[in-house]
């Protein structure tokens, strides 16, 4: 192995990891019971708490800048005016007057030494009793920081925070320097009051997160004592107005199903199945906004290859959509339950059907403005394509279809769709069109003839990983027997470019129609009434 194959599998393993620790951690936060029934109140809670925590970090930096500017002021304008007071009084060599100079600094706070020196150091005059005439060196074991009004700012070079801050003047005359102002102030009541700023912005801080969590957590319990309740209530209904609940067929993410009654006055009874969104969701904006939008998208859609929906309300706080009531199986049950796959005739005549059906949303258009409106499935797979004990074929389930007529609740980098029939498009998080959806079919196709599953992945990095890349065993390879022309039209579908797909359900439809009559095939809806009954019906 290459140094550069290395370095790029050991890339792919940091990312893969990487990746891996942030789903987890995701799934962990994101999917806490506690951010799924209160992620608005969190996230206005949070938002509360970043901006009175950027004031108080805002007001502690102010109130830090204003105590070191009016540290550095005290020092510099002392150090001004000793220079002005005892300019002439250094030129004429008046000690008696630069002492009494002296002195009148000892009022200022913080002073911990002074001096008034000549142009070679020399010390004339200072704080304290030690002996006059001596050479003092300002810069020894200290470091200039800043300069402000031609003062020299000076800070220790001991260890630790400094001691003492110094200031520096020149003592001038007719632009000549005749000598320096050294003045030293300590700054422990500098630190002092940083460190009583600090603190109180920290305590301040605390004391708002617990006030915060303290509310969050009153909220965040009534919400779940109202959300219990309203569960409670819905998992004891069994009817939905005119819809009498009789039997829990299956349950997703969003929602569950049910086996319903239409029952109205006059003993009029018919079967429906009722989709409901689940109990514990029922308060939850985001997805009533998408079991709404799903309905809306559904209603669109009136064609004998799609399921029909005729009602959608909210009932004592249960949203619910009631469409018709399928008899049979799903593809996916029909598969597995063979072991196998399934005859030729049999598949090309449900992917014939579901085509119709795929092609009719997305030639979709708006029935007053004639837009098109763009649906796209994406999410085309085995379970979603129902199969009748009367021989009919429809799809189903438009929760995360997209249509140009109803606003996306898709957040940028979010897969939507069952990763094992994602098309590579839906995985780069490319713009999705109709052509993903026969991608989908074509997976779906090619998992029908063959018995087994065309992708199995079990993280979006594994799919995202291969799916764009990864090349799909020909058919006839799996299954010699397979005509070429059949096995051509599978492998078109399942191309990874969009441009060298089939660019409409229709085309597909037509080219199957072609090989059947090519190959003399009359499979038709008769037949898979009866493929059904021999199968699954008692």
């Amino acid at each position: 192995m290459s140094v550069s194959d290395i370095a790029l599998m050991t890339v792919i393993k940091i990312k893969a990891l990487t990746t891996s620790f942030f789903n987890k951690t995701a799934k962990l936060f994101f999917g806490a019971e506690f951010f799924r029934r209160s992620r608005r109140l969190f996230i206005a809670c949070l938002s509360v708490w970043l901006v009175v925590n950027a004031v108080g970090y805002f007001i502690y930096s102010s109130t830090v800048s204003n105590t070191k500017n009016d540290f550095y002021q005290q020092g510099t304008s002392a150090a001004a005016d000793l220079a002005t007071k005892s300019g002439p009084f250094v030129l004429e060599k008046d000690i008696l007057a630069l002492n009494v100079e002296i002195r009148e600094l000892e009022k200022i706070k913080n002073l911990t030494f002074a001096a008034i020196l000549d142009h070679e150091n020399v010390i004339l005059a200072k704080t304290g009793s030690e002996i006059m005439d001596r050479t003092f060196d300002p810069l020894k074991n200290q470091t200039p920081v800043a300069t402000a009004d031609d003062t020299a700012i000076i800070a220790d070079n001991s260890t630790g925070k400094s001691k003492v801050i110094s200031f520096l003047k020149n003592i001038t005359f007719s632009n000549v320097e005749i000598g320096k102002v050294y003045i030293a102030l300590s700054t422990a009541n500098f630190y002092a009051s940083l460190h009583r700023a600090r603190t109180f912005y920290l305590s301040g801080i605390f004391l708002f997160t617990i006030l915060i969590g303290g509310v969050l957590f009153t909220l965040d319990r009534a919400a779940r004592f109202r959300i219990v309740k309203t569960k409670r209530e819905l998992e004891s209904m069994t009817r939905l107005g005119p819809y009498v609940l009789k039997e829990k067929v299956a349950q997703g993410g969003m929602a569950e199903l049910f086996l319903a009654d239409y029952v109205r006055g006059g003993g009029f009874r018919k079967k429906a199945a009722v989709k409901r969104i689940l109990p514990h969701l029922a308060e939850n904006k985001d997805f009533i906004n998408m079991f709404t939008r799903e309905a809306r998208v559904a209603a669109l859609l009136q064609h004998p290859n799609v399921v029909q929906i005729f009602d959608y309300g909210k009932i004592e706080k249960a949203y619910f959509i009631a469409m018709e009531f399928i008899d049979g199986k799903n593809l996916g049950e029909v598969i597995s339950s063979l072991e196998q796959g399934l005859p030729i005739d049999n598949a090309i005549f449900i992917i014939s059907e579901t085509c119709k059906g795929l092609n009719y949303s997305h030639t979709r258009h708006d029935d007053e403005t004639r837009k098109p409106l763009n649906i796209v499935h994406r999410d085309i797979s085995p379970q979603n394509i129902l199969i009748s004990y009367q021989g009919e074929v429809k799809i189903t389930d438009f929760g995360i279809s997209k249509a140009s007529s109803e606003p996306s609740f898709t957040q940028a980098g979010v897969i939507k769709g069952k990763l094992a029939y994602l098309s590579p498009e839906q995985v780069l998080g490319k713009p999705v069109d109709h052509r993903a959806d026969i991608y989908a079919l074509g997976l779906v196709f090619h998992e029908m003839l063959t018995g087994k599953r065309v992708y199995e992945f079990d993280t979006d990095f594994q799919a995202i990983r291969a799916i764009p890349k990864m090349e799909i065993e020909p058919l006839i390879d799996l299954i010699p027997e397979v005509p070429e022309e059949l096995n051509r039209i599978v492998m078109k579908c399942l191309e990874k470019e969009t441009e060298q797909r089939y660019q409409s359900a229709s085309a597909l439809y037509a080219e199957l129609a072609a090989f059947k009559k090519e190959q003399k095939m009359s499979f038709d809806g008769s037949d898979l009434v009866a493929f059904m009954k021999k199968h699954f019906k008692e």
